[in-house]
This record gives structure tokens, C-alpha cells and sequence, in this order.
């Protein structure tokens, strides 16, 4: 058996230009164009598919770098671990448990912690979602917008010594499985999400309201639901502590949710151009918008968090700066690219409306998220 590095470690890695490896891929050209490793430095990666990669073993050698970490990723972490025994090379490594690992992984970024409050980002970095949780240690916590690894969800309340109390969708997923129902399975919480989104669904929730408050020990956290609509009819913002607005995918630190995947591409564009306009626009431009996606990690600040001030993106970004109605949508509905076809069956999965076992998820959300549409 080969050495191995884990998922969280490599996540770690591919934030840091000193400590990047380069990648050796040996999945089949059609998987590995589905999605590859990435990060907020893109490493160089090399597609050799393992039966090549093991027939000519001497040959691929010579191609390999010997000046930094090699990191071997297959789906399930077998094969590449064959690979790396067979190349034996003394800075390469095997990817445990490989893109299945990957795909799930959480890293957590602190947004805030005075030592008793925090409010913490979790990036599922393989789909480019992000999700929240915040509260008070000794008190309570909620999560926003859970998907991939529930166990790291689970472990943080622990650590923290936070009963999940709160879990809340800002919408209705589209590129991926809520993990927010299994979560209040899990734990008792509430779960929230908007009628506007969810009315249809086969399962009992609390509608979220516009104006609603939540106190999580001394954290306030409001709920406007500025029923931000546009991406979904249903999309929620949430305010944090006077500090975050937790935007779902309304709008992103780099452009605005894609409003087609309903099939309601110009309404729904409409939508969200006053969403931006009648009800972003009015709140404190202090705020930072942080947002439930993001199309790269080179969007991250220094710290590895995604975040915005509101009033920077109203006024620099180039499409939610769009001032004109017609010039917004017009923009809009001829900028969208086709939205993955399997988008609607994940949509039917979050309503209830089809069953899936793990393995089918896991096949459901292979790549990353296609939600956002940005100059």
C-alpha cells in the first residue's frame, strides 16, 4: 500500500501556492473532464488512465515532476493507490478514498469567533458550494444550506458544544442534495425554507417568513426574506448579527444566480432584477454578502473565506450593477449557457418527490455547481 494523503489535506493544499502538488489523474478522459481537483491555485494536473498508467509505468516516470508532492487520484482511492505502488516514486502519494472523498469534503473558514459566538464557513470545495453554521457555544446553532459530509456538521456542534437547533435552505437546490432534512432527522432541529419554493413538497417544514427572527443564544440572526427571488421564487436572504447577509445564490461575490432552472428564464429574470435593485439595494452596504456558491477559488480572501461587501458588489460588479430593467434581462436570458439535465432530478430529490441511496446522489452531483452566471 501506497502512502496516502486525505481529502481535507489536500483541500488544505491546493489553498496554499507553497504546498500545491501536482496532480496525476488516472481516471478515464470521459470522468476526469467531468470535474478535477481544483483549488485556489489550479495545480497542474496530468490525465493518464490507469491501465496506461500501470503498463507504462517507466515512460509515465520521466514525465513526472520531481521537485514537488505528487498526489494520485482515481474515483474511489483503489486503483490510484495500485498506481502509486507500481510508479513508486518517493514524493507521490495516493488521494484516499479519491473523488468520492473529494466530493464530499467540508473545509471550515471562520467568518467570526469572539470565543463565545461564531459564525463559520464550510466549503464543500469539490462543487464549489458553501454552507454556514452559527450560534453560540454553551447555547445553540444553526446550519445553513447543508450538503456533502453530514458527520462534519454533526462533530462541529460537538466541538463547539452547540446543539443543532436550526437548519435552513435559503432555496430550493438545484446542483446538489440538501443534507438539511437528514440533518433534523439527525438532530431534532427545525427545518426552514420558503413556501415560495417548497409548498409542493412531500415533506413537513417550517415556512420561512419575511421579517422573521431567530435568537440563537445572543447572536440575532433576521431573516429578510427580503424574498430575494429571482434565482428561485422561494430565495431567502439571510442577516446575520448585523454583519453577513447569507445571499443562497441571489447573488454571488461575482455576478447572480442563474434564473432558468425553474423554465422560467425572463419572469424570474425580472425578479431578481428587483430583488438587486428594490431589495439588496436598501440595506446596509456594510454588509458581507456571503453567497451559497462561487465560480472559483481565486474569489476567496487572504483568510480562504468567500465574502463580499454589499455595497462593492452593487456598485463594481458588472452584471448585478446592471441598472436598466431591460438591458438586465436582455443580458441575462442571452448569457445562459444549458443547464445540466440532471439539475431537474436533484430538484426532485430536495422535494421529496424521488428516492435516492447514497450511491445514486453521489452520481447525481458529479461536477461542480453550474448556478451562477457572471461576466
Amino acid at each position: 500500500m501506497s502512502r496516502s494523503i486525505t481529502a481535507d489535506d489536500l483541500a488544505r493544499r491546493v489553498d496554499d501556492p507553497d504546498a500545491v502538488p501536482f496532480i496525476l489523474d488516472v481516471r478515464a478522459p470521459n470522468e476526469f473532464e467531468r470535474w478535477k481537483i481544483e483549488g485556489r491555485v489550479t495545480p497542474e494536473t496530468m490525465n493518464v488512465p490507469y491501465w496506461t498508467a500501470i503498463t507504462d509505468e517507466e515512460i509515465l516516470k520521466d514525465e513526472l515532476p520531481t521537485d514537488r508532492d505528487i498526489v494520485v487520484v482515481c474515483a474511489k482511492g483503489d486503483s490510484s493507490d495500485l498506481v502509486a505502488d507500481v510508479v513508486g516514486l518517493p514524493n507521490m502519494a495516493n488521494l484516499a478514498g479519491g473523488m468520492d472523498a473529494w466530493a464530499s469534503t467540508l473545509v471550515p473558514h471562520t467568518l467570526f469567533d469572539d470565543g463565545t459566538r461564531f459564525m463559520i464557513q464550510l466549503d464543500r470545495i469539490a462543487k464549489a458550494c458553501l454552507s454556514y453554521a452559527v450560534g453560540e457555544r454553551g447555547a445553540e446553532m444553526a446550519v445553513v444550506d447543508p450538503s456533502g459530509d453530514m458527520d462534519r456538521y454533526l462533530a462541529m456542534s460537538e466541538e463547539l458544544n452547540a446543539p443543532i437547533t436550526h437548519v435552513f435552505d435559503t432555496h430550493l437546490h438545484a446542483d446538489h442534495v440538501s443534507l438539511a432534512r437528514r440533518l433534523c432527522g439527525a438532530t431534532g432541529a427545525t427545518y426552514h425554507i420558503s413556501p415560495g419554493d417548497a409548498a409542493d413538497a412531500t415533506f413537513e417544514f417550517s415556512p420561512l417568513a419575511d421579517g422573521e427572527v431567530f435568537e440563537l443564544g445572543s447572536v440575532r440572526m433576521v431573516v429578510r426574506s427580503i424574498a430575494t427571488p429571482g434565482h428561485t421564487p422561494g430565495s431567502t436572504s439571510l442577516e446575520v448579527d448585523g454583519r453577513f447577509l447569507l445571499t443562497g445564490d441571489a447573488v454571488f461575490v461575482s455576478g447572480i444566480g442563474r434564473p432558468d432552472l425553474g423554465g422560467q428564464t425572463e419572469p424570474w429574470a425580472r425578479d431578481l432584477f428587483h430583488t438587486i435593485h428594490d431589495k439588496l439595494a436598501v440595506l446596509d452596504h456594510a454588509l458581507e454578502v456571503a453567497p451559497a456558491h462561487y465560480t472559483s477559488r481565486a474569489e476567496a480572501q487572504t483568510d480562504g473565506t468567500i465574502r463580499r461587501m454589499l455595497g462593492d458588489l452593487l456598485v463594481n460588479d458588472p452584471v448585478v450593477s446592471i441598472s436598466d430593467e431591460t438591458e438586465f434581462v436582455d443580458y441575462v436570458v442571452s448569457h445562459l449557457g444549458e443547464a445540466p439535465g440532471i439539475y431537474q432530478d436533484i430538484r426532485k430529490v430536495n422535494m421529496g418527490w424521488k428516492d435516492a441511496d447514497d450511491e445514486e446522489i453521489k452520481e447525481l452531483e458529479v461536477g461542480r455547481n453550474e448556478c451562477a452566471l457572471s461576466k
